[in-house]
C-alpha cells in the first residue's frame, strides 16, 4: 500500500489512576513523557504529529515544546475513545494514515514508528500493529480507509475493536527490545523501565 503523508495522534489525556501521578509529566532524560513522545514522533518522520490533551490541560500543554498541533479534549473522562476521535478530527484531509501513539513508552524509538510505516507500504494491509514478543501492542498504524470505523469506537479503548474485528488486515512488527513497548502504568512499571 502506497502512501504519502502518515501523521501521529498522541493519546495524552488520560488522569493515570494506577499510577498515582500524572504519566504525561514524569521526566524521562530531562523531558517530560508528553514531550519526549512528540519528539519521537517528529524524528520518525510523521506530519502532522497532534497531541491530544485533556486532564490538567495547562499543565500537559505547557510541557509540550516540540512544534506539534495540540487538542483538547473536554471529553477525556470519557475514555480513550474520545480522543482518538478528537485526534482524528484534527487531522487535515491529505493525510493517508496515522499512527496512534501512547504516551507513556518512553523507550520507543522513532526506527520503531519508521518501520510501522515501512510495515504499511510494503505489505499492502491497512493496520501495521506492534508486537513484542508476540503480543498485540502500541502503537499502531491506521490507513485513512478505517478512520470511519475508528470514529464509531466508545469506551475506554482505542483501535482495538477494529483490529480484533479484521485480524487479516493487520501486518505486526516486532519491536526489538521488549522495554521498548512497556506501558507505564504503575510505579512498578516506571521502576522498570528507568532501570532497564
Amino acid at each position: 500500500m502506497t502512501a504519502g503523508r502518515i501523521a501521529g495522534i498522541l493519546l495524552a489525556a488520560g488522569e493515570s489512576k494506577r499510577l498515582g501521578s500524572l504519566k504525561q509529566l514524569l521526566i524521562w532524560n530531562g523531558r517530560p513523557l508528553v514531550e519526549q513522545a512528540a519528539r519521537t514522533a517528529l524524528e520518525a518522520g510523521l506530519d502532522p504529529v497532534v497531541a491530544v490533551i485533556g486532564c490538567r490541560a495547562d499543565e500537559v500543554r505547557a510541557a509540550i515544546r516540540a512544534p506539534v498541533s495540540v487538542v483538547e479534549n473536554p471529553r477525556w473522562p470519557d475514555g480513550l475513545s474520545t480522543s482518538l476521535r478528537a485526534g482524528l478530527r484534527a487531522l487535515p484531509p491529505d493525510v493517508d494514515a496515522a499512527i496512534m501513539l501512547p504516551v507513556d513508552q518512553p523507550r520507543l524509538s522513532a526506527n520503531h514508528l519508521r518501520a510501522l510505516v515501512t510495515a504499511y507500504r510494503a505489505s499492502g494491509k491497512p493496520i501495521a500493529g506492534s508486537t513484542s514478543r508476540g503480543r498485540r501492542a502500541s502503537p499502531t498504524l491506521f490507513d485513512r480507509s478505517l478512520f470511519d470505523q475508528l470514529l464509531q469506537v466508545t469506551g475506554d479503548v482505542g483501535g482495538r475493536p477494529v483490529m480484533d474485528a479484521n485480524p487479516q488486515w493487520v501486518e505486526a512488527i516486532e519491536a526489538e527490545d521488549e522495554l521498548e513497548l512497556m506501558d507505564v502504568d504503575t510505579l512498578d512499571d516506571w521502576q522498570r523501565i528507568l532501570d532497564g
